[in-house]
C-alpha cells in the first residue's frame, strides 16, 4: 500500500508479476489465499482476487513503511489510519503545494463512541471507527466519506458521534493485516453498505469493541 502526507511510499517485498513471496518467521514464503476462502491469514500471506484494491501486497513484511511510522503518535490510531488513507479520492501529498488543503486529523467522542477523521480534499473528510480484531492477525475498521460541513456539526457537539455515518457515502467494512514490531499492512474490503441503515448495529460508533474467535466472512465480490 502506497500513501504517505510526506510522500513516503510502503514496500512490501513481493513481486506481483510472479517474484518471491515474503518468508515468514520460521523461513518458510508465505501462501496466496483467496478473498473470501475463509482461510485463516498468518503473517507473510497475500489477499488476493479481484476484490483486492492495487497488487496482492503481503499481510506483512520486513520492510518498514514510513506512513505509519510518521504517525504512530498521532490522534488516529494506525487501522483506521490506514483504511481512511487507503479508500480516500484525494491523496494530499500528491496535490502541488498551492493546491494542498487543510490537512485533518481527528478524534470525536470517548469510549465506544469514538470516531476518527482525516482529510479527502478540500470538501470532504474520511470517517472511520475500530470495530474489532481476531487477535494476532487482523483488526476491522468501519470507514465512510462525509461532507466537511458533516464533520464540522460532529466536531462542534451540534451532532452526536454515534450517527456519525449518517449520509455517508461509500461506507466499507476493511480488514487491516498487520503485525506488532513489523511496519506494514494490507488493507482489504470485508463488506460493503449503500447507507449507515444498511451498517450492523454492533459496528456502528456506541457498539463495543469485539474480540472475533475467527476471520470476518468477506462478501464482496
Amino acid at each position: 500500500m502506497s500513501d504517505d502526507d510526506t510522500g513516503a511510499t510502503s514496500t512490501s517485498g513481493s513481486d506481483e508479476l510472479g517474484g518471491e513471496k515474503p518468508r515468514k518467521e520460521d523461513g518458510h514464503w508465505g501462501t496466496e489465499v483467496p478473498a473470501g476462502s475463509g482461510a485463516d491469514l498468518h503473517p507473510g500471506d497475500i489477499v488476493s482476487g479481484p476484490e483486492v484494491r492495487g497488487g496482492p501486497d503481503p499481510i506483512v513484511g520486513a520492510d518498514q513503511s514510513t506512513s505509519l511510522e510518521d504517525e504512530s503518535d498521532g490522534v488516529v490510531p494506525p487501522s483506521p489510519l490506514w483504511a481512511m488513507k487507503d479508500r480516500r479520492h484525494i491523496q494530499w501529498h500528491l496535490l502541488a503545494s498551492h493546491e494542498r488543503h487543510q490537512r485533518i486529523r481527528d478524534a470525536v467522542g470517548s469510549g465506544d463512541e469514538t470516531v476518527y477523521f482525516i482529510d479527502d480534499g478540500a470538501h470532504h473528510v474520511m470517517v472511520g471507527r475500530r470495530i474489532g480484531a481476531v487477535d494476532g492477525e487482523c483488526e476491522y475498521c468501519l470507514v465512510g466519506r462525509v461532507s466537511l460541513d458533516r464533520y464540522e456539526s460532529l466536531r462542534s457537539g451540534e451532532a452526536t458521534p454515534l450517527r456519525s455515518f449518517e449520509g455517508a457515502a461509500e461506507i466499507t467494512l476493511c480488514g487491516v493485516a498487520q503485525e506488532e514490531g513489523i511496519i506494514s499492512s494490507n488493507v482489504f474490503d470485508v463488506a460493503r453498505y449503500g447507507g449507515e441503515d444498511e451498517v450492523p448495529v454492533d459496528f456502528l460508533p456506541g457498539a463495543p469493541y469485539h474480540h472475533f474467535e475467527s476471520a470476518l466472512e468477506i462478501t464482496v465480490g
